[in-house]
């Protein structure tokens, strides 16, 4: 399977994509180049093209839902990719991850219970707690020297403080690997944060769409997993809401299918209440994507995940040679890049995002939008063939020379 699959310039434009199609009412720049919101820039996996392709001819697109093999595509996967056991009635098929947080709040949470995120992270976190009335607890990741670290001492003074507030801590939202830090957390820092949980009996939804997008070096524990291996979280497992999906890995985030592991047989009913009246039946193109990803599309994933670690080192050696003053945060995990660009000198982050629209004619999230931690960052999609990285970071290296 040839590279050029990657490095191929596919023209998206009048293609109704988010990404290249409203760049005008985004950036306000029509010839901005878009880095920005996580879908690639390459083509699906061929089995997976192939299989829509087939389901195409048939002509008739009804309602669907996710059958025995759709699941076992799933339960195969999770066991040969990261030696996760689990069964078919755990699943639960949605229209994506954000909506399925929602449901899941919806489920377990009232009325000013408190929830927990760690930004900088990702934006619907904080939208998801604001829609079911909670209380929210910003336990800030902390950074040190460009590496984040999670603030476990100052989670749990936050726990204590917002129950004496008379607002219980009932769930956390996780991100693993992080969006945007690109941490891919360890072992021992997982076990202390779900002993801190355990102990404080709260809930933990755990995001783990990016777990496929692993650099080499690093490992994804899912958090299932690590419950499924102690005794001492036997009765925790009844707490945990694990979110994954095929669309980051195999760039078919538009086709709005992703997958929801609940093993309390009580919490998935919970769950599936909270769903009613809100129209979640899924597409059969997504449904068929995902099973087709997942039996047939491994060797494309690996060839493209050996394509982003060329991107992730290009980018590095570019900004250490030609743009020194643009820190990239090291990155373990997914294909985005945390960018900091405090050392530009720019008096405010509207001014920071003015100079990349107008001027450097990049979109990028700016950081802010993964709340106020995330001040003089901008993330990067780093999922181009890499010629068009290089001309993104050719056109922020003139507008930085002539800026300063």
């Amino acid at each position: 399977m040839s590279k050029l699959k990657f490095s191929n310039l596919e023209n998206r434009v009048n293609t109704m994509s988010a990404k290249w199609d409203k760049r005008k009412e985004i950036f306000n720049n029509e010839n901005i180049l878009p880095m920005w919101v996580a879908d690639s820039d390459w083509q699906t996996a061929p089995a997976v093209k192939e299989s829509l392709l087939k389901r195409a001819e048939a002509g008739i697109f009804g309602y669907s839902f996710a059958d025995q093999s759709v699941k076992q595509a799933v339960e195969n996967w999770l066991k040969k990719r990261f030696d996760l056991k689990i069964e078919k009635d755990w699943l639960i098929f949605d229209t994506g991850v954000v909506p399925a947080i929602n449901f899941t709040l919806k489920a377990i949470t009232e009325e000013n219970d408190a929830v927990i995120i760690q930004p900088p992270v990702y934006k619907p976190f904080f939208t998801a707690v604001k829609n079911n009335d909670c209380k929210l607890i910003e336990n800030e990741l902390i950074n040190k020297d460009g590496h984040y670290k999670m603030d476990l001492a100052g989670l749990e003074s936050q726990i204590k403080e917002s129950q004496k507030q008379g607002n219980p801590v009932k769930a956390m939202i996780f991100c693993s690997p992080h969006n945007p830090v690109g941490r891919v957390w360890d072992q021992a820092e997982l076990l202390e944060l779900l002993r801190l949980l355990k102990k404080e009996d709260i809930f933990l939804l755990s995001d783990e769409i990016h777990s496929d997008l692993v650099y080499p070096g690093y490992e994804h524990h899912p958090i299932l997993k690590l419950l499924f291996k102690r005794d001492e979280f036997s009765d925790y497992r009844k707490k945990l809401i694990t979110f994954m999906a095929a669309s980051k890995t195999f760039n078919i985030a538009g086709l709005h299918t992703s997958y929801t592991i609940i093993e309390s047989k009580e919490l998935r009913a919970a769950y599936n209440q909270a769903k009613e009246g809100f129209g979640t039946g899924n597409s059969p193109f997504g449904l068929l994507a995902l099973k087709s990803a997942y039996n047939n599309g491994e060797e494309w994933l690996q060839k493209q995940l050996e394509y982003l670690e060329g991107n992730y080192n290009y980018l590095r050696e570019y900004l250490a040679a030609e743009i020194p003053q643009i820190k990239l945060t090291q990155a373990e995990g997914t294909y985005l890049v945390w960018l900091d660009f405090s050392q530009l000198g720019f008096g405010s982050d509207e001014q920071l995002i003015e100079f990349m629209n107008q001027k450097a004619e990049v979109g990028l999230n700016p950081g802010r939008w993964f709340g106020d931690a995330g001040s003089m960052y901008m993330r990067l999609n780093l999922a181009c063939p890499r010629k068009r990285l290089k001309e993104g970071l050719t056109r922020i290296k003139n507008a930085v020379k002539k800026e300063l």
